[in-house]
């Protein structure tokens, strides 16, 4: 009976191990995605502004609000484990 005991309680902490290990790998690949996703729209923006005759200058000032953005979610998302 001891023994059955010990081997469920290992493989319950295995189980939780490689849950935990999924968890941080897709909360990774989400972070790393918001970093490309807001350069990406940053580029878009500033080629579609120039597009309307703003200057170069003018566009970079304006696109700055995405970095702005970005900013804001990381700080949200790490806001959030620090509540846990």
């Amino acid at each position: 009976m001891g023994v059955k005991r010990v081997l469920n309680l290992f493989l319950a902490i295995l189980f939780i191990f490689i849950l935990f290990s999924s968890l941080l790998v897709k909360l990774l690949m989400i972070w790393l995605t918001i970093d490309w996703k807001a350069r990406k729209a940053r580029r878009n923006f500033e080629k579609e502004v120039i597009k309307y005759g703003v200057t170069r200058r003018h566009a970079k000032k304006l696109s700055v609000k995405y970095m702005a953005l970005k900013k804001d979610l990381k700080r949200i998302f790490k806001q959030s484990f620090g509540s846990i």
